[in-house]
């Protein structure tokens, strides 16, 4: 065989070689290229996701010893991690698996945040005599009032002199309103425990006869409710009723708050006592005179209200009595024998009823006209309980028109409607409407700050 032959025969084997690794290398490069094209195409199915998760959520959502979330990945195979956002009001909820599973957790996080119940806080005010039973010893009543409603309670520590004090309660609207029940019920047996205390302690009897027999033994009588600014806040406002009325310079005021209720109560008692007949009977007045107290029907409702006799009179040989009536202020005339005796423990409340001037302004004449007299009842909604925003404004001096108690200087007050949460100044609409003047030192005022929180009531016999 030739050079040339020997030389082409070894160039072919080398060649062919030399293609059968390089179609092994080609076959072998393929299955690698498989490989790693079946790993991105198995990574790329897998995915990160992050939600935006409120912090008052995040417990929930994790559940005790979390057993919320461990289910929420269970359920869609996933891992679940939080992470904090810097000066943010919500958490990162971190989901890590495939698409699909992670679309799951995402909807199963979703449905769990939107149907939590709407937490909600509300404020009442409780008096303060009955805190202590709102607590229980040892915070008993107040856990078990907790474990029942399902709210968070928490009594504020508010100004001592007040006589109410603030309940905060927290939690959904239903919880709210089974806390307030159950407080609203505490409230109601320890005043009807007092009460019934208040009577039993009235009816005992002496253990031994009295040193001075011919003595009678008097009765103190209430004193009567005052209002005053909390020190350091002069221009403080409150909530009243206006109960009656002579003009804008005379009428009576009511605050708002737990003593109107004990009032109502207190008219409810008295109207079920001297409704019956047997009663009446017990407590006939022989003798009836100037600044007595007494149990008298009002003609206009048929209950029963306490009384001071304030002046006398005869009609057709009939003794007939004015009668003030203390706790609202509007008077009447009614015969002396349709009035009684009032009970003693029937005295335990101050007088409700506060004599005030509309402060600031003063009638254009020198009286009230009756179109102002007018307006200023229909404005002010006498006796018709609708609630007022009031501001002590100094004080005047009046004669005493009363037979057995003395005078003392009668507070002015600014008066406001509250309409849609816009003050209606009434002495200022007085003026507008061209039925009053501005005295020369005062100005008008245009301001409120409600809340009953901010009263001071002071109590002087």
């Amino acid at each position: 065989m030739s050079i040339i032959t020997k030389s082409l025969t070894a160039f072919i084997g080398l060649s062919i070689c030399g293609l059968s690794g390089y179609l092994l290398y080609l076959l072998f490069r393929k299955e690698e290229d498989d490989d790693i094209i079946d790993v991105y195409a198995q990574a790329s199915k897998f995915k990160t996701l992050e939600i935006k998760v409120p912090k008052d959520m995040v417990r929930a959502l994790i559940g005790r010893n979390g057993k919320n979330i461990k289910l929420v990945q269970e359920q869609s195979n996933t891992r679940i991690n939080f992470k904090d956002r810097d000066g943010a009001e919500d958490k990162l909820c971190i989901i890590r698996g495939s698409i699909e599973a992670c679309n799951v957790a995402e909807n199963l996080i979703l449905d769990f945040i939107n149907n939590q119940p709407v937490l909600e806080s509300e404020d009442i005010w409780v008096p303060v005599a009955c805190i202590g039973k709102i607590i229980g010893r040892c915070g008993e009543k107040i856990s078990e009032i907790r474990s029942l409603s399902g709210a968070k309670l928490v009594v504020g520590d508010d100004e001592q002199t007040l006589t109410t004090k603030r309940v905060t309660i927290k939690g959904t609207q239903e919880q709210i309103n089974v806390a307030k029940s159950l407080i609203e019920d505490i409230v109601e047996q320890a005043q009807q425990s007092r009460q019934r205390l208040e009577a039993t302690l009235s009816k005992r009897e002496p253990r031994l006869p009295p040193k001075f027999p011919d003595i009678p033994r008097m009765v103190n009588s209430p004193g009567i409710e005052r209002i005053s600014p909390v020190p350091g806040q002069p221009d403080a406002q409150f909530e009243v009723y206006v109960s009656a009325m002579v003009d804008p310079s005379r009428f009576w005021l009511q605050i708002v708050g737990p003593k109107a209720t004990e009032l109502d109560c207190l008219v409810e008692e008295m109207t079920d006592y001297y409704n019956k007949q047997e009663n009446r009977k017990l407590h006939i007045l022989e003798n009836i005179n100037e600044g007595d107290l007494v149990a008298a029907v009002f003609q206009y409702d048929n209950k029963w209200y306490r009384a001071e006799v304030i002046r006398l009179s005869e009609d057709n040989s009939e003794k007939r009595a004015e009668l003030y009536y203390v706790d609202y202020g509007d008077t009447d005339i009614l015969p002396c024998k349709d009035l009684y005796e009032l009970r003693t423990d029937f005295l335990r409340l101050h007088f409700q009823a506060i004599e005030c001037f509309l402060a600031r302004i003063e009638p254009i004449g020198e009286a009230w006209s009756e179109e102002a007299v007018d307006k200023f009842e229909e404005w002010t909604h006498v006796a018709q309980w609708k609630k007022l925003s009031a501001k002590l404004n100094g004080y005047s001096v009046r004669e005493k028109t009363r037979a057995k108690r003395e005078g003392s200087p009668v507070p002015g007050v600014d008066l406001f409607e509250i309409n849609n949460e816009k003050d209606v100044d009434i002495a200022e609409e007085l003026v507008k409407a061209g039925l009053a003047i501005f005295k020369k030192t005062d100005i008008p005022v245009n301001s409120r700050t409600t809340s009953i929180s901010n009263l001071s009531i002071a109590s002087s016999s």
